[in-house]
């Protein structure tokens, strides 16, 4: 490297080494190149070809006294003076670097003088190759280098699969920005022309010749539910997104997890029973309260609860339970758990994890219906999304657990939520 002074190439793993070193060497007018590990060292001394290279010992990929050895097999680097650094301290370390091609060997903490000394000798002297002693050392250096060798091309080819896995992430990353974008737009615009759906209905069912025509009235019926249900959809969508944007203005205050239960199971109740569906609840006396957003908890038991019912056939039963859990050792934070069990046709294996993402459903999708009510009736797969989103807001925890999907044997899911209580 051509430069009016000296360049030192420093490979040394602790930045509070490096730093020091630095201020020593440049102090005395050195110009310091830093690598944090041995392969970086070797890559750079390749580069630059400093005129002294100072080398730690102890470093995370490989040991200096490798890196040493794969260092003097490139032959633009053969006179190049090696210090070796390093705070063990080995009995045998120090013939074994002067062995393997190294100048010197310094002990840490690093006395400034010394280096200083050690670093000004060897640049006026240089490295003096010395040819292996035996056969048996030529072919051992000869091995090491092959496997140093080996282990940069693992390297390489790890970096490159990495820079690989980071692209497809970012690429991911924006389409799921995208994504959340255009749902945050679309429901936005969607807003307009479905307001004034619900408006001009409104109206006309408001008209006296509409109010002695029951076929009219059956019709305008029929277009409240379905604006009701597209509002219901675009709501759910919107909270998708604030949950996502962590924009989600809860309001935290000491809750009755068992009201919430009861109340979940009042509204529930008549969808239930339109079915014949029993909602049965198992609700421990000692549960404590818990903080957190009553409306936002209601609202995501609701969802899960709804789903329980959607996948239950007709005649099923779903159970909401609520237990304290006893503390394990060395845990100061009791828990809540709630578990929502039913006798529906239950989850496959591989699917169990990916109903919590947008989107996803547990059914086929070519065979979807919307319904919210309807036995296996398909929705926007969004509920179970943002029943998550909600849970997690409270530093608590949502799974579900079922032995698979099975129509015919009904084996049911049982999905448990964790809250940490007060």
């Amino acid at each position: 490297m051509n430069n009016t002074s000296p360049t030192i190439l420093s490979v040394e793993d602790t930045m509070e080494n490096r730093i020091l070193v630095r201020r020593i060497l440049e102090s005395q007018g050195y110009q310091v190149i830093d690598a944090v590990n041995a392969l970086e060292g070797i890559k750079k001394a390749v580069e630059i070809k400093p005129d002294l290279i100072l080398m730690d010992i102890n470093l995370p990929d490989l040991d200096g006294f490798t890196a040493v050895t794969r260092i003097r097999s490139f032959p633009q680097l053969t006179t190049v003076p090696i210090i070796a650094l390093t705070a063990r301290n080995v009995m045998d370390d120090r013939d074994r670097a002067k062995a393997i091609g190294c100048d010197a060997y310094l002990n840490k903490p690093i006395d400034v003088e010394e280096l200083i000394k050690s670093v000004a000798q060897y640049l006026t002297t240089q490295h003096k190759p010395e040819a292996a002693a035996t056969k048996r050392e030529y072919y051992l250096q000869e091995q090491s280098l092959t496997l140093i060798s080996e282990l940069e091309r693992k390297n390489a080819d790890l970096e490159a699969a990495n820079a690989n896995l980071k692209a497809a992430y970012d690429r991911l990353k924006h389409f799921e920005e995208a994504k959340s974008n255009f749902i945050s737009v679309a429901s936005h615009e969607l807003r307009t022309p479905l307001t004034v759906i619900h408006s001009y209905n409104q109206m006309l069912q408001m008209l006296p010749s509409i109010n002695n025509d029951e076929t009219a009235k059956e019709l305008l019926a029929g277009v409240a539910r379905g604006a009701a249900r597209l509002k219901e959809i675009m709501d759910d969508m919107v909270s998708v997104i604030r949950i996502e944007m962590a924009n989600k203005d809860f309001k935290f205050e000491p809750v009755s997890v068992r009201n919430i239960i009861n109340t979940v199971e009042t509204e529930q109740s008549s969808v239930a029973a339109s079915r014949q569906i029993t909602i049965e609840t198992d609700i421990a006396r000692d549960l404590p309260i818990i903080n957190g957003d009553i409306g936002q908890l209601r609202s995501a038991l609701t969802r899960i609860v709804g789903n329980a019912i959607k996948y239950t056939p007709d005649g099923g039963r779903i159970t909401i339970s609520a237990r304290l859990l006893a503390k394990t050792n060395g845990q100061d934070q009791a828990f809540v758990q709630i578990v929502v069990a039913d006798t529906g046709v239950g989850i496959a294996l591989d699917k169990q994890k990916l109903i919590f993402e947008k989107f996803s459903t547990a059914e086929n999708v070519a065979l979807h219906s919307t319904s919210k009510t309807q036995f296996m009736g398909g929705g926007a797969g969004l509920g179970l999304t943002i029943a998550r989103g909600v849970i997690e807001s409270h530093n608590g925890r949502i799974w579900v657990e079922s032995s698979g999907y099975d129509p015919e044997n009904l084996p049911g899911s049982k999905f448990f939520i964790i809250l940490p209580a007060q």
